[in-house]
């Protein structure tokens, strides 16, 4: 089981160019583990770029296609990350600390130094399960940001066409 949940913030005084309903709540859980934090008040302090993260998972995703290792960047967390092996059509997700080297990104496709397996650990999913989830949890939050935004915002153009080339 691969399941994500979201709930976006509106941001009234978001300017033009910035996407109004980025930040919210993110949470996913895989077999028994839940990552991320969904309740009903909304909360600044616990939210977190929802944006982001639906990003990071379809390049992801994307990569997985190709490659067999993906490392995803906790953003909010300094040593937190989700690890992605691929093994023929299933995906082991775990989630590690590591350090974040200078220079390293939000997505990585290299073991980062000192990675340890300090929390859940080869959690497993079929490849395919995870994209589908990914995918069609990124179609319902653009269908909701484009009710908040231009439709024609650079961002949602971004999230839509990664998912093209997930879904080719």
């Amino acid at each position: 089981m691969f399941n994500i949940s979201f709930k976006i913030f509106e941001n009234d005084g978001a300017v033009e160019k910035e996407i109004n309903g980025a930040d919210g709540y993110f949470q996913f859980e895989i077999c028994d583990e839940t990552y991320g934090i969904l309740i009903t008040e909304n909360i600044d302090e616990f939210s977190v770029s929802i944006y982001w993260w639906l990003n990071y998972f379809l390049e992801a995703v994307l990569i997985l296609k190709t490659e067999n290792y993906v490392l995803i960047s906790d953003i909010e967390k300094p040593k937190i990350w989700i690890e992605l092996l691929k093994e023929k059509s299933l995906v082991n997700m775990s989630k590690v600390t590591a350090d974040k080297p200078e220079g390293s990104g939000a997505i990585e496709t290299k073991e980062m130094p000192n990675l340890i397996h300090q929390y859940w650990k080869d959690k497993r999913i079929s490849y395919e399960i995870l994209k589908t989830e990914v995918v069609n949890k990124t179609k319902l939050y653009i269908e909701e940001l484009k009710v908040l935004n231009n439709e024609l915002n650079k961002d949602i153009l971004h999230l839509e066409s990664l998912i093209v080339e997930v879904e080719k």
